[in-house]
C-alpha cells in the first residue's frame, strides 16, 4: 500500500486522538491553575490565622519603633509577632590617647535578640510587650562570676484606644525621653552602637512601671505623659550618671514617683521636633545623719529629626540636674555629678537614589559626633574626674539590602580630658521584622 493511500487512515486516527490530547492538555492546565489557587488560598488562610502576624513591618506608630508598633497594624482581633536583634564586633586600639597601653580586649557579642508579642482584644483594647534576650545566653558567667546574659521584659502594657486626643497605657512603659529610648531598634539609626548621650545622660533603654496618657493635642502635635516609679539614687555613679538608678520595674522601691512626658511636632515635611522631661525624687528612703535624702532629679531633652530624599539628620541635647548631690556623694562614697550634660548630631546620605531611584536598598555613609559629661558640675568640695568629660566621633557606612536589615561599619575616635580614650572600629548586623 502506498503512502498516499494511507493518508485517509492517518487523518481518521488523528481526528479520533486529538480530542483526547486536547482534553489531557486542558486537564494539566486546569490542575496547574487549581494548584495555584490552592496555594494563594492557603497563604491567605495562614495570614488570617496568624492575625496578620506575618505582614511586613516598615513604619513606627504612637511613639514606638516599626517592630514595636506591629500590634497597631492588626485590622481585627488576634496576635502580632515582631522583633529585632543585633550582633556587634568591636576592635580596640592597642594604645590610649596618651600612648599608654590600652587594657581593652576585642569582642564580638550577640548583643540582643528581642521578641515583641501583642494581642488585640477588639478595636479599642490591646496588649503589647517586648522581651529581650541579651548577650546570647543566660547560663554563662563573666570573669567576676556575674551572669553575662539576661532575659528582661522591656515593656508590657495594656492600652485603651479612646480617641485621637486621649488614650491610656498602663503597665511597664518606656519613659518618652529623647529619641532612642522609645525607638531603639538598631535598623532605625546609623551607628553600630546607640549614642552614648542616650545611654548615660538619658539612660536608654529605660523601662518603668507606670500609668499615663498619649494622643494629639492638635494636628501634627502629639504628647505622651506618664506617672512612673522613680529612679533610685543608690545606683547613681560618677562615670555612668543616673543609668544605674533604673529600677526596671523589678520589685521597684516605690517611695518616690516621677512624672515624665514629651511633646513632638511633625507638621513640617520630613521634620520632627520634640522636647521631653522627667522630674521626681530619687532618694527612695535613703538617709544620712541629717535625715532623708530626696535627691530630686530633673531631666530635660530637646531633639530634632529631618529627612529629605536620601538625606537624614538628627540632633539632641540632654541635661540632668540633681539636688543634694553633696549629701548623696558623701553617703555613697563617690562623686555624683550635680549636673550632667550631653549632645550629639548625626547625618547620613543614601547614595542609591542617585543611581537606582526607587530601590528599597540603601548605601549610606554617615558621620556622628557626640559630647557628654556625667560630672559637668560637682558639689562644692568634690573634684570631677576628667575622664568623664568625653567625646566620640564616629564615621561609617550602613548598607541595607532591605529597609529592615542593616550591615554597618564605623570607626570611632573616643576621647576624654584625661587622655585615656581608646579608639575602635566596629562591625554590626541588625534586623527587625
Amino acid at each position: 500500500m502506498s503512502f498516499a493511500s494511507r493518508i485517509p487512515s492517518c487523518l481518521s486516527l488523528l481526528m479520533i486522538i486529538a480530542p483526547f490530547a486536547r482534553a489531557q492538555e486542558a486537564s494539566v492546565d486546569t490542575l496547574k491553575e487549581l494548584h495555584r489557587r490552592i496555594e494563594i488560598l492557603a497563604q491567605e488562610i495562614e495570614r488570617l490565622r496568624l492575625g496578620e502576624v506575618a505582614e511586613a513591618t516598615r513604619e513606627g506608630q504612637r511613639g514606638l519603633g516599626p517592630a514595636a508598633s506591629k500590634v497597631y497594624t492588626l485590622k481585627k482581633s488576634g496576635v502580632s509577632i515582631a522583633g529585632y536583634g543585633e550582633v556587634v564586633y568591636e576592635n580596640y586600639a592597642r594604645k590610649q590617647e596618651d600612648n599608654q597601653k590600652a587594657n581593652r580586649s576585642d569582642q564580638i557579642d550577640y548583643l540582643r535578640n528581642v521578641i515583641y508579642v501583642g494581642f488585640r482584644f477588639n478595636d479599642w483594647i490591646l496588649f503589647n510587650s517586648e522581651v529581650e534576650f541579651e548577650h546570647g545566653s543566660t547560663g554563662k558567667l563573666d570573669s567576676r562570676g556575674s551572669p553575662i546574659g539576661t532575659v528582661s521584659v522591656e515593656f508590657g502594657y495594656v492600652e485603651l484606644i479612646l480617641s485621637k486626643a486621649v488614650n491610656i497605657r498602663a503597665g511597664m512603659v518606656l519613659p518618652p525621653l529623647g529619641i532612642i529610648n522609645e525607638k531603639h531598634e538598631p535598623s532605625t539609626f546609623f551607628t553600630t552602637l546607640r549614642p552614648q548621650v542616650e545611654r548615660l545622660i538619658i539612660p536608654s533603654t529605660w523601662r518603668t512601671n507606670g500609668l499615663g496618657l498619649y494622643g494629639e493635642i492638635a494636628p501634627s502635635l502629639s504628647y505622651r505623659a506618664y506617672i512612673v516609679e522613680g529612679l533610685r539614687a543608690a545606683g547613681f555613679s560618677d562615670s555612668e550618671g543616673v543609668r544605674g538608678g533604673r529600677q526596671s520595674g523589678a520589685k521597684a522601691i516605690a517611695e518616690d514617683f516621677g512624672f515624665t512626658g514629651k511633646l513632638e511636632y511633625s507638621g513640617l515635611a520630613g521634620t520632627v521636633l520634640g522636647g521631653s522631661f522627667y522630674v521626681g525624687n530619687s532618694g527612695q528612703d535613703a538617709t544620712d545623719a541629717r535625715g532623708e535624702i530626696s535627691a530630686a532629679t530633673t531631666m530635660l531633652s530637646v531633639h530634632g529629626e529631618y529627612a529629605w530624599r536620601g538625606l537624614e539628620l538628627r540632633a539632641l541635647y540632654a541635661q540632668v540636674n540633681l539636688d543634694e548631690a553633696d549629701r548623696l556623694s558623701a553617703a555613697l562614697g563617690r562623686t555624683i555629678g550635680s549636673k550632667m550634660t550631653g549632645w550629639y548630631v548625626v547625618t547620613g546620605l543614601d547614595l542609591l537614589p542617585f543611581s537606582r531611584p526607587g530601590s528599597e536598598q540603601s548605601i549610606t555613609p554617615f558621620v556622628q559626633y557626640e559630647s557628654y559629661n556625667t560630672q559637668a558640675e560637682v558639689p562644692s568640695g568634690y573634684t570631677a574626674n576628667k575622664a568623664n568629660a568625653r567625646s566620640i566621633l564616629a564615621i561609617g557606612l550602613s548598607y541595607k539590602p532591605h529597609p529592615n536589615v542593616a550591615f554597618k561599619f564605623d570607626y570611632r575616635e573616643n576621647k576624654n580630658e584625661a587622655k585615656t580614650g581608646v579608639n575602635q572600629w566596629n562591625l554590626a548586623v541588625s534586623y527587625l521584622f
